[in-house]
């Protein structure tokens, strides 16, 4: 995954490969911490949303680049620059705000967070209650990538061959798509009903008038 302006990076760093367990962010175990712009404090570090120039700002390092790199790539650019400063620096990240947007056809919708790197389709399926009652199983869209040329998969769960499919990873900002289940017959016996309900009206009308 390559991080995008609007991201938030989470970011934790160490000292000593991470055997000494003490955040430089903190200024040491008990300390106060130290933010930086657009900076907020959780369990997994402080965290700081992409700019539109494409970079955080980071206590103890400054602004940099992050946009269009990898998480890894981030991390050994942080350690390049705190390597003078501490001895064999430690950093983690993670994008804190990965999310994946579920439509039920036209029954029901959903922002999905996704709780790790390997959330797969079937998790975020069976975690949104399963495939609603109207919902083909044989016609599950995943849209991925910028929305004016985007990649779409298509997914079928009604064979085993398709729900091999199911198990693929998932990215943030994907779509997934679950086309509602056409019944004609029953919209046919519907429509038909219907027309001779309004068939009825109008000769029940007619025989009172002629009366």
């Amino acid at each position: 995954y390559k991080i995008a302006v609007d991201d938030e990076v989470a970011i934790q760093m160490y000292s000593n490969d991470g055997y000494s367990i003490i955040q430089l962010t903190t200024g040491g175990a008990g300390g106060n911490g130290n933010r930086g712009v657009g900076g907020n404090r959780g369990a997994d570090g402080n965290s700081y949303k992409v700019r539109t120039d494409s970079t955080i700002k980071v206590p103890l390092i400054g602004r940099i680049k992050v946009a269009g790199l990898s998480l890894a790539e981030v991390e050994e650019k942080i350690e390049l620059k705190l390597v003078n400063q501490f001895n064999s620096p430690f950093v983690i990240c993670r994008i804190s705000n990965r999310r994946v947007y579920l439509f039920q056809g036209g029954y029901n919708s959903s922002i999905v967070e996704l709780q790790n790197e390997n959330t797969t389709l079937f998790e975020i399926l069976a975690g949104s209650g399963g495939i609603y009652q109207e919902g083909n199983a044989s016609r599950i869209k995943l849209i991925r990538g910028d929305l004016k040329n985007p990649d779409i998969y298509l997914v079928d769960l009604s064979t085993i061959d398709g729900m091999k499919t199911a198990n693929l990873n998932l990215m943030a900002g994907d779509i997934i798509y679950i086309d509602p289940f056409i019944n004609y017959a029953s919209r046919i016996s519907s429509d038909v009903g219907s027309i001779f309900g309004f068939l009825s009206t109008i000769l029940l009308v007619y025989s009172v008038t002629q009366r």
